[in-house]
């Protein structure tokens, strides 16, 4: 067998910005789940902060564009491989 002097570099579908861009993605999901998070009504006593522009719009949104910046990290090229 032919041995080759030249090291081949092994070629992923990700580069290291996709990932990076999984990373802050992930991290702003959480941040949305978070927001969301808080004490819940129950039968007894009822909780205004249920219906806040925190948990009803804020963090919804933040979620959604966490979940898009999921979809750039995947569909993005790096220059090398262009």
């Amino acid at each position: 067998m032919p041995t080759n002097s030249k090291k081949t570099e092994s070629q992923t579908t990700f580069c290291r910005t996709n990932y990076v861009i999984f990373l802050l993605a992930c991290v702003t999901i959480i941040m949305g789940l978070v927001l969301m998070a808080g004490e819940g009504s129950t039968e007894n006593k009822f909780q205004e902060d249920i219906f806040s522009f925190r948990r009803i719009v804020l963090a919804p949104m933040v979620c959604l564009f966490g979940y898009l910046a999921i979809i750039v990290g995947i569909v993005w090229k790096s220059k090398k491989t262009r």
